[in-house]
């Protein structure tokens, strides 16, 4: 149902494109009416002179970008920019007779595109979907809605097909700030006989479509001890509870397995992870004799069980 949802939203969205460009063809537009270019001289044309920042914040496009299309308006002496006469200090652009001339046609296209968009969606009620689209976001906002989005990824079990998932999440974390080591690629190599088959366990975020956003593994060090290692989040899903879910969910194997406790090494580096691991429970102690990675210059364990 999903899918067909976003099928329906992505077809709506093509046949919105369309019927833009299906105007601009046929009046003969050289530049569609939502180029940037476009929009600045519109914005010049309704609301008269403004400053490069004031365009910047209104258009949402960068300042150099507002200064590139400035040049190439003034170049066409379509633009003038000239001193304020309030604030010498800042200058304004403004309209030459000649833009005014070329935008009040574009304005006029602009006004009749509109027309054309809405006759199509009274035709097909979009106006009642939006009214009903304003009644849901009032029951629960955006933001809620986002929330719960975030919150249905789900926690799953190792999966052939996560393999790769695994390895990338992990070597993108090493490599911004160590070196992938042997025990690493033993690892990524094949990570069902070096975490799975011993008796510990992979866990993976992942969307409804199958994306993978996070990975974090348990390793069984002995029959007592288990091991929270390759824990790994994707970029732009952090800050969102991610790895704190991956982690419960180690921690959870782990009790249920009946171990004792459970360890971590890390690097102090790492801040944000370390906060994470501080977080779930976990105290730093002192470091075993030897370690299985040259990076790890912090331990911390989890006792487990009742307690």
């Amino acid at each position: 149902m999903a899918d067909q949802t976003t099928g329906h939203h992505s077809a709506f969205l093509e046949r919105v494109q369309q019927a833009q460009g299906h105007y601009n063809e046929q009046a003969g537009l050289d530049k569609s009416l939502d180029a940037p270019r476009i929009r600045l001289g519109l914005l010049l044309y309704n609301s008269g002179p403004a400053s490069i920042v004031a365009l910047s914040e209104r258009l949402r496009i960068s300042h150099p970008a507002v200064v590139q299309i400035a040049r190439a308006l003034i170049q066409d002496e379509y633009l003038a920019d000239y001193r304020d006469r309030r604030d010498k200090r800042r200058r304004l652009l403004a309209l030459t007779n000649s833009g005014r001339y070329y935008f009040s046609g574009i304005s006029a296209h602009s006004e009749l595109k509109e027309q054309l968009l809405s006759t199509l969606a009274n035709a097909v009620g979009l106006p009642e979907v939006l009214a009903r689209w304003s009644q849901a976001l009032a029951e629960q906002s955006l933001s809620q809605r986002f929330d719960a989005v975030i919150s249905g990824i789900t926690i799953t079990p190792y999966r052939a097909e996560f393999k790769t998932s695994f390895e990338l999440l992990n070597r993108r974390w090493i490599e911004a700030s160590f070196q992938v080591e042997d025990r690493d690629q033993a690892v990524f190599d094949d990570p069902e006989a070096k975490i799975i088959t011993p008796g510990g366990a992979i866990f993976f975020a992942v969307t409804g479509r199958g994306h993978v956003v996070g990975a974090c593994a348990l390793l069984r060090q002995n029959a007592r001890r288990a091991e929270l290692a390759k824990m790994a989040v994707q970029e732009q899903f952090q800050q969102f509870g991610i790895g704190r879910r991956l982690g419960q969910a180690v921690i959870d194997f782990a009790e249920a397995a009946g171990f004792d406790d459970i360890v971590l090494e890390s690097n102090r580096r790492l801040k944000p992870a370390l906060s994470l691991y501080r977080a779930l429970g976990f105290i730093e102690g002192p470091a075993p004799a030897t370690s299985d990675y040259d990076r790890a210059d912090i331990f911390m364990s989890k006792p487990l069980g009742p307690g």
